[in-house]
């Protein structure tokens, strides 16, 4: 709307602003005008007043009362001058213009009477302001009155005609009352004049200022608005044809710069983004761009389509949270929108329902002007399988070693089983009775023994199970290490190695997968045996024995457990190679190569980390540290919430040698 344009505004704002200049200028102009007129008027009634009165002195001296009314009447007869009368000290109307009045008395309260009696002593002097007034007359005009004091001068007292006494200062007062109509008339005039000339001065200025904004301002703005309509239409390449050189001028040469400017960012970013786009597409790992808020998808690369399965236009109607289990949905809602995380050995699953294990690096980013998770996945399914096996075989392997130790665990309770059965058979041929209570104690012993047996071949069943490393939950890391004496407990008492347990009750849990941290311990303890053994055959000193130490502690919300020996210790030159694969300092036919290994994967799967002692032909000691699981939902991985770590090898953890 045209009310509502800047130019509009801009000299709406300037002729109001003139209009109130030119008002209140021409009003001052005004009421200084009709003072000074006024001021005017009352100066020549004064001097008419006095002229009067000295123009009628010789003849009131005189007494010629004839005389002083023809005089009277012929002032009072002028087309300006409204009245002329005389009253005495008594207030009664000696000589008037109007002859019905003649020989009335005013009262002291009239206008005429009001200066010289509004006190209790009369006034002898009056200023010419305070003998003056203004009032209406019966048509309605304003009207002009003086009263001039008539003085009781030497020449009245001493006169022999009159009888006033020498002491009467006043002995009456010339009155005359003039019409200002004329004057209102001519200030009327002289106000409509002004008025006009007022209104001609506003329109005149504001229609200059109304030209000069349309010739300065408004028409190069309304050029720099079809610019800004055509950069907002797409079209960059048009510039603003502006020739001034004022503030107008340089805006339109900054509005040019800038669209050069945005050309050549268009430029950079239409090339950025087919970069970007070929990188994406090419990248060997799948990608995801996700919406920060609700981890919709908004777009993939082609090997995220070839991996899971899922068509390009299916996944932008999928949210990443849906390729993952709850648990993994829940903490990746809570982290991933804080900071870049990598989030390891996460499972997934593909459109077929095939599982897949991935590893996520994931950061927010502000892309193409909005909040988003960019998301990096590596497959890592065939090395988790891969894991998984070379674990199992290292079960396998560790359970052929312990071969001699399990024969010996079960020995015993079938030993106590023979010895039950053969007594009963002999009591049975000597044809004796077996009491009740000995058959009852004797079967209750067997009974017990078949029982500890069968929990032996249990536990090594459930440790052969090929178990999952997704299954972690929370366990009491007291409870493996236990677990291992249920198979080694004989064997290592048979072979005089001293085992002292020293564990911390009530420790908080760790997360992990208890069969695989019972496959830790076992590792530790046989290494342990076989380096004491060693010390043993090579000839201990006199005083040495055999002794496996085992302590769980907590230090500072990490649950640590140290496994100590007795043994040969590790050579300083190997201390660092003990966890690569298939090292081993063991005899050929006695060691894989892959316990340590093995054992240090685990503990890494924990969020753990492990340290050696070791000093030679002195023992060694292995301390493993844990995080503490708390019940708030602790990420099973969060010691790779801080960034991406590397996944292989051992570089990353603390040894000292």
């Amino acid at each position: 709307m045209w009310f509502r344009s800047l130019g509009f505004k801009l000299v709406a704002s300037v002729g109001a602003v003139v209009a109130l200049v030119v008002g209140v200028f021409f009003y001052v102009t005004l009421q200084a005008q009709s003072r000074e007129t006024l001021q005017e008027m009352i100066r020549s009634v004064h001097l008419a007043s006095e002229i009067v009165r000295r123009s009628l002195h010789y003849d009131m001296l005189q007494y010629q009362p004839e005389r002083l009314h023809r005089a009277i009447d012929t002032i009072g007869g002028h087309e300006r001058i409204e009245k002329v009368r005389i009253f005495n000290a008594l207030g009664r109307i000696i000589y008037s213009s109007d002859k019905a009045e003649m020989g009335a008395y005013l009262d002291k309260s009239a206008e005429q009477c009001y200066a010289c009696h509004t006190r209790e002593k009369t006034f002898e002097r009056l200023d010419t302001s305070e003998r003056t007034r203004i009032f209406r007359s019966e048509a309605g005009y304003r009207v002009l009155g003086m009263i001039n004091p008539i003085y009781n001068e030497p020449d009245c007292y001493n006169a022999a005609c009159h009888v006033h006494p020498r002491d009467q200062k006043v002995l009456g007062v010339l009155d005359i009352d003039v019409s200002l109509e004329a004057v209102d008339r001519a200030l009327v005039r002289i106000r409509t004049q002004m008025l006009l000339l007022a209104v001609t001065a506003v329109v005149s200025i504001s229609g200059i200022v109304a030209f000069l904004i349309q010739r300065f301002l408004n028409r190069p703005l309304h050029q720099l608005l079809q610019g800004i309509e055509r950069v907002g239409a797409g079209d960059l390449s048009t510039p603003i044809q502006v020739r001034s050189r004022d503030e107008i001028g340089t805006l339109a040469e900054s509005f040019n710069l800038m669209t050069a400017r945005l050309r050549a960012s268009e430029r950079e970013l239409r090339e950025s983004e087919e970069k970007y786009r070929s990188l994406f597409e090419n990248d060997p790992n799948p990608i995801f761009v996700l919406d920060l808020e609700t981890f919709r998808i908004l777009d993939v690369n082609i090997r995220a389509v070839e991996t899971y399965g899922y068509s390009r236009e299916e996944f932008l109607n999928m949210s990443f949270l849906d390729l993952g289990g709850e648990r993994e949905a829940t903490k990746i809602q809570e982290l991933a929108v804080k900071a870049c995380i990598f989030l390891p050995r996460v499972r997934h699953h593909k459109k077929n329902g095939e599982p897949l294990y991935v590893n996520i690096h994931s950061c927010p980013r502000l892309h193409l002007g909005r909040d988003v998770i960019i998301a990096n996945i590596a497959d890592i399914t065939d090395r988790v399988q891969a894991e998984a096996q070379l674990i199992q075989a290292g079960k396998m392997a560790t359970l052929g070693e312990m071969s001699a130790g399990v024969a010996h665990e079960l020995n015993q309770p079938l030993n106590a089983i023979r010895i039950g059965c053969e007594f009963l058979m002999k009591q049975i041929r000597r044809g004796r009775a077996v009491g009740a209570g000995v058959l009852e104690r004797v079967a209750s012993q067997m009974v017990e023994q078949v029982e500890r047996a069968s929990g032996i071949i249990n536990h090594l069943r459930e440790f052969g199970r090929k178990s999952d490393a997704f299954e972690m939950e929370p366990i009491d890391v007291n409870q493996p290490i236990r677990d291992v004496f249920t198979v080694l407990g004989q064997q290592l008492r048979l072979r005089e190695i001293r085992v002292e347990l020293d564990l911390q009750p009530d420790l908080p849990p760790i997360l992990g997968v208890s069969n695989r941290l019972e496959q830790v311990f076992l590792n530790l303890v046989m290494n342990a045996r076989d380096a004491m053994e060693e010390r043993r055959e090579k000839g201990a000193e006199e005083g040495w024995e055999a002794v496996l130490r085992i302590r769980s502690s907590l230090e500072s919300q990490r649950v640590v457990v140290t496994v100590s020996d007795t043994g040969v210790g590790i050579p300083e030159g190997i201390r660092e190679r003990v966890f690569e694969p298939f090292f081993t300092t063991k005899e050929v036919g006695r060691g894989t190569g892959l316990g340590l290994s093995i054992s240090y994967g685990i503990i890494k799967e924990c969020g753990g980390t492990v340290e050696i002692e070791s000093e030679e032909g002195r023992g060694t000691t292995f301390r493993l540290s844990f995080p503490v699981y708390k019940d708030t939902g602790e990420w099973p991985w969060s010691a790779f919430l801080n960034g991406p770590q590397r996944d292989e090898g051992h570089e990353e953890d603390t040894h000292r040698g």
